[in-house]
């Protein structure tokens, strides 16, 4: 089914129209290449060995991605909710298969476009680039300043910055992946929450 105006979230479209700064009829242009797509809780939008070719703006729910070790072990880099964009910047870039997996943890609802038609409509629309771009620079740091905490910071100080970063996160993670991001073990967190919570 077509996009329309009359059946857009209003955040997806200010991305575009207050964010980006685009006008009506560039935007209507942009939206021509979207699609809508349900993702299912616990199904995934990336495995691992596929090539990420696309990228999903999450207007509902929330994702998980994550990598396994050798020994079968899962660590998760990050958690994605509303008003976030989803993929493997580098499998998007390179065309390599992806090393990681992206799973919802609660039903999502994602507008979806190729990286051909971005690609496309960032020659014709240098705002849409520059966004992009900016975008890409977020998501680097993001992924720098999430290495450093795990590397320099104690698990409780990781534990205040993520209660810190998303207040409702236990509504809608379960505790079991928020202490693998944390690295730590589910009863570890428990216990720390029980600390804080004392303090």
């Amino acid at each position: 089914m077509r996009l329309t105006r009359s059946n857009l979230p209003q955040q997806f479209a200010d991305l575009f129209l207050k964010t980006v700064k685009l006008t009506e009829e560039e935007f209507e242009i942009v939206l021509s290449h979207y699609w809508r797509e349900n993702l299912p809780q616990k199904f995934y939008y990336l495995k691992v060995g596929q090539i990420c070719d696309q990228t999903g703006y999450i207007s509902k729910g929330c994702t998980r991605q994550f990598t396994t070790d050798s020994k079968g072990r899962e660590h998760i880099l990050n958690f994605a909710f509303e008003d976030w964009i989803i993929g493997d910047l580098e499998s998007y870039y390179t065309g390599s298969p992806t090393i990681f997996n992206i799973q919802a943890l609660e039903d999502c609802e994602l507008y979806c476009i190729h990286k051909k038609d971005m690609d496309a409509l960032e020659e014709h629309l240098p705002r849409l680039k520059e966004w992009h771009l900016a975008k890409q620079r977020k998501a680097h740091h993001a992924s720098v300043k999430r290495l450093t905490e795990v590397k320099t910071l104690t698990a409780e100080e990781r534990y205040l910055n993520l209660i810190e970063k998303y207040p409702h996160i236990f509504q809608r993670v379960p505790l079991r992946d928020i202490a693998c991001y944390l690295d730590i073990e589910p009863q570890s967190l428990s216990r720390l929450r029980k600390r804080i919570t004392v303090k």
